[in-house]
């Protein structure tokens, strides 16, 4: 995502490099490391919002189900937050193929789809990245499943994955 948007550090480096920056590494390349890992750090960030919210009054959504049945999903928000009138998604959104992606309807069969980066093809993670950040996200991904088992809260199809596929659970 940084490299496309010409971000000068991320260009001067592997994605691995970027992700496994230690603390001897340049400043730059430390600021870019944490800017592509602390927002995976879900407990803490869910700790957070624990601090003002009630737990009934947030719903986590899972970015899987969001992506492969929006409609739904969207549904199901409506309800949560108990808007009225129902906005009825189903109708107002189709799958566009050359995109990849869901996008909004629009008359004589037009769509309008959320910027030119979406539906972006990255590259193929490498072995070695997904193994680095399966480690580095373990703690937090634990204490994830912990702190949603506590809430009440089905656990996304990404970590129960994650959890699953992980050689220590």
């Amino acid at each position: 995502h940084q490299r496309a948007h010409q971000d000068p550090v991320a260009l001067n480096y592997t994605f691995y490099e970027v992700i496994s920056a230690g603390p001897s590494s340049p400043a730059a390349l430390l600021s870019l490391h944490r800017r592509c890992l602390q927002p995976g750090a879900y407990s803490s960030h869910l700790e957070r919002w624990l601090h003002h919210y009630q737990p009934s009054q947030l719903l986590i959504v899972d970015g899987v189900q969001l992506r492969s049945s929006p409609a739904q999903v969207m549904d199901g928000i409506q309800k949560f937050l108990g808007v009225t009138p129902y906005y009825n998604y189903t109708q107002a959104l189709t799958f566009d193929e050359s995109k990849g992606f869901w996008c909004q309807k629009l008359e004589a069969g037009r769509t309008r789809c959320l910027g030119k980066s979406k539906g972006r093809k990255y590259p193929e993670m490498s072995l070695e990245s997904r193994m680095f950040l399966s480690e580095y996200y373990r703690e937090q991904n634990v204490e994830l499943l912990r702190m949603l088992k506590r809430l009440g809260q089905p656990l996304p199809i990404w970590l129960r994955d994650e959890l699953h596929n992980a050689s220590w659970s």
